[in-house]
C-alpha cells in the first residue's frame, strides 16, 4: 500500500469553522513561523501565541489533524479579495506586498474577474511533522515528536503535498479557479513531482526568504495529479465538501460564504 493511500489512515482535514479551531490554526502559525523560523515581519500575538494579520478576517482555514493524537499537523488559509472591503483586503496579499513582481503579461490577478481568484498561504507544518524521528536535522524539542510509530512517520513526508490538495479541493468548492501563491523556486519545482504545475508569474523577491509569485489553474491542478496521489486529494474533497456544505452557525456560515 503507498504512502498516500495510507495517509488518511492517520491523518483528517478540517475546516476551521469556529474560533476555537481558527485559534488551532493560528497557535500552530505562532509556532512554526515565530518560534521556528523566527519570521519577524509577521504579526503576532505574544499573550495568546498566535499569529494573525488582517487578512484572516476573510480567510477560510484549513487544518490537517493526526487522527490518533488529536496533534495539528499542519495549517493552510485561502485568501480572497472582497470588493467592497476596506483597503488593502480589497486585494491579495501579493498584490499589496509584492505588485512590483508581478509581471507576466497574462497570468496577474488584476487580470482575472475578482470572483475567480484567491490565493493560498500560511502554509505550516510543526517540525515533528517535517521530519522522521531519527533524522539528522529533526529537532525534538517537543515530547510529542517521541509518540510516533514508525509507520506512522513514513506518511509524514506527505504533509505539506497534502496541504496544497486540501488547497485545491477547497479552490473547487468556492468555484475560484484562478489560484496564486508566493513560494521558493525549489517547493514549486517538488509541487510539481506532484502534477501540481505552478507558472512563475513575477520576479524573485525577499519575502521571509527568497520567494516569487506563482500561478495555476486549479481545473488543470485536477487533471495533472499523478495517479499516486488522485485517490488522496478525492478523499481530500470528500472530507471538505461534506463540511463545507453541512449547517453551521451563524458565525461559522458567515466566514465560510466570504
Amino acid at each position: 500500500m503507498s504512502t498516500a493511500t495510507r495517509f488518511p489512515d492517520h491523518f483528517r482535514f478540517r475546516l476551521a469553522r469556529t474560533d476555537e479551531e481558527r485559534t488551532l490554526a493560528y497557535q500552530v502559525r505562532y509556532d512554526v513561523f515565530l518560534r521556528e523560523l523566527n519570521y519577524r515581519t509577521f504579526l503576532r500575538e505574544a499573550d495568546t501565541h498566535q499569529e494573525r494579520d488582517e487578512y484572516d478576517t476573510q480567510a477560510l482555514l484549513c487544518l490537517v489533524e493526526h487522527r490518533r493524537t488529536g496533534a495539528i499537523a499542519g495549517c493552510m488559509r485561502l485568501v480572497v479579495p472582497c470588493a467592497d472591503a476596506p483597503h488593502p483586503l480589497d486585494r491579495l496579499p501579493l498584490e499589496h506586498h509584492c505588485a512590483a513582481s508581478l509581471d507576466h503579461p497574462q497570468l496577474r490577478p488584476d487580470l482575472f474577474p475578482r470572483e475567480e481568484i484567491c490565493e493560498v498561504s500560511r502554509l505550516a507544518v510543526p517540525s515533528y511533522f517535517r521530519h522522521r524521528l531519527g533524522g539528522a536535522d529533526l529537532s525534538l524539542e517537543d515530547a510529542r515528536a517521541q509518540t510516533y510509530s514508525e509507520e506512522e512517520t513514513r506518511t509524514f513526508s506527505l504533509v505539506g503535498v497534502s496541504l496544497f490538495l486540501t488547497a485545491t479541493a477547497l479552490v473547487g468548492l468556492l468555484e475560484r479557479p484562478h489560484v496564486f501563491a508566493m513560494m521558493e523556486p525549489r517547493f514549486a519545482r517538488l509541487l510539481a513531482l506532484s502534477g501540481l504545475r505552478f507558472e512563475r508569474v513575477g520576479a524573485l523577491v525577499d519575502y521571509q526568504g527568497p520567494r516569487a509569485p506563482y500561478y495555476i489553474d486549479q481545473r488543470q491542478a485536477v487533471r495533472s495529479l499523478v495517479p499516486g496521489l488522485r485517490s488522496l486529494y478525492e478523499t481530500i474533497e470528500q472530507e471538505l465538501g461534506e463540511q463545507y456544505r453541512a449547517p453551521v452557525e451563524a458565525r461559522g456560515r458567515s466566514a465560510l460564504s466570504r
